[in-house]
């Protein structure tokens, strides 16, 4: 068997235990791909599903309002705090991303705004629109043809060999170049995932980004799919850094994994006197009350057990794990990002890489041993494990992933001398 076909039948998930169809149990080391915030199978999750499938799980918005929307809307705007007037849903974080950025474009609508600016590595999903704005060549490989359009792309990259993402000064180099009047928007990733691996985005950048955006009428576009409510131990990716970013894009952790939703978080100064909502469109299943009912759900859980501090706390000690092991393997790069996104850099020849890239060479053998883990980078300077478990993972059940990673870990470079 090759491809999916090799891969094991899943039976049943609890808390960060995913159970095949042979019996093998799993640790989730990656909550799926870093959505599964509160764990598999929360009862209180389950039953909110439950509930609401019995009333309706489908009302479009044309012709309906739903009780969940506008009680999902209130949360989401009471925890991403002032600044923010409006929430506009969609199914994916890809799909968010499209609609940051077409809210973008109508925004600059008749300013001669085209431009929008991005990093280099970055991964904003996998729509057309959201492609063509990542610094993520691997995705992006035969299909450039399709992710053209009237608006311009320009990225950044780091100047500084040391640094995988772009410094403040590397941003305002490119930004200065392409000419500010012409910037209609800036996206960023406050800290990384597929694309860097963990690679945080400097206060003093975000800051400076968002100094510029004001100067010159841009929009700041942060991506918190990956990195939004509660996984970093905030509640966002940017709270650190006191800024409000003007379209705020989530996914993933919205719903834990329970059912598709996406959320676009839309800054006061957007559209002014506009419906966000109304201007983006939509989708069929755009904000429907039984995805909308699942994400009120996960977001009660997350602040009622307290579990945004929890990954703060959880995540120091993880990184405290996941360093001694770095130290017990040249090639390993200690992890970066924060809270419980973590990534663990890897060094490795480029040639080899291309052939056989040692952070799939971990994932399979984490597998062998029970542990899902995430490869992420988009060449060998940026290539590494995302270790990202569920936010309510126990203290026994983090030893366990310390140790099935630790013999991945073991294996995969005892291949590696071979």
């Amino acid at each position: 068997m090759t491809g999916a076909s090799a891969l094991p039948m899943v039976a049943r998930a609890r808390g960060v235990m995913v159970v095949d169809t042979d019996g093998r149990e799993y640790v989730d080391g990656c909550s799926g791909t870093i959505c599964v915030n509160i764990g598999h199978g929360v009862p209180e999750v389950l039953e909110a599903i439950s509930r609401q499938s019995q009333l309706v799980t489908f009302a479009h918005r044309s012709q309906f309002r739903n009780q969940p929307v506008e009680d999902l809307s209130a949360m989401v705007l009471s925890i991403a705090g002032p600044g923010y007037k409006e929430v506009v849903y969609n199914n994916s974080g890809s799909e968010t991303m499209e609609t940051a950025l077409r809210l973008a474009m109508h925004h600059q609508a008749g300013t001669g705004r085209d431009i929008i600016v991005s990093q280099r590595p970055s991964y904003h999903g996998m729509t057309a629109g959201a492609l063509a704005v990542s610094g993520h060549p691997p995705r992006r490989r035969n299909v450039d043809a399709l992710l053209g359009g009237a608006a311009k792309l320009e990225q950044v990259s780091s100047s500084r060999d040391a640094e995988i993402l772009p410094s403040l000064e590397d941003w305002m180099s490119v930004l200065e170049r392409v000419d500010p009047a012409r910037v209609a928007a800036v996206v960023l990733e406050p800290v990384g995932g597929a694309a860097s691996g963990g690679a945080e985005t400097e206060v003093r950048t975000l800051r400076g980004l968002r100094e510029f955006c004001d100067s010159v009428g841009a929009l700041l576009i942060a991506d918190e799919v990956m990195t939004g409510f509660g996984r970093l131990g905030e509640w966002f990716g940017v709270s650190k850094s006191g800024i409000v970013a003007d379209l705020l894009v989530t996914g993933k952790g919205l719903s834990g994994g329970y059912l598709p939703i996406g959320a676009c978080i839309v800054g006061e100064r957007v559209l002014p006197g506009v419906s966000a909502a109304e201007v983006s469109l939509g989708h069929t299943m755009s904000g429907n009350p039984l995805a909308a009912a699942a994400a009120l759900a996960v977001l009660t859980y997350t602040r009622d057990h307290r579990l945004v501090s929890r990954a703060r706390e959880v995540g120091a000690h993880l990184r405290r794990e996941l360093t001694l092991i770095a130290q017990s393997v040249p090639l390993l790069r200690p992890p970066r990002g924060r809270g419980l996104l973590l990534g663990m850099g890897i060094e490795q020849d480029p040639v080899e890489f291309a052939t056989t890239p040692l952070n799939r060479r971990i994932v399979d053998a984490a597998l062998r041993n029970g542990l899902l883990v995430y490869p992420s980078g988009v060449d060998a300077r940026t290539q590494s494990v995302m270790v990202c478990p569920p936010l309510t993972i126990r203290d026994r059940e983090v030893e366990m992933l310390i140790a099935r990673f630790t013999r991945a870990v073991s294996e995969s470079f005892a291949a590696e001398r071979v």
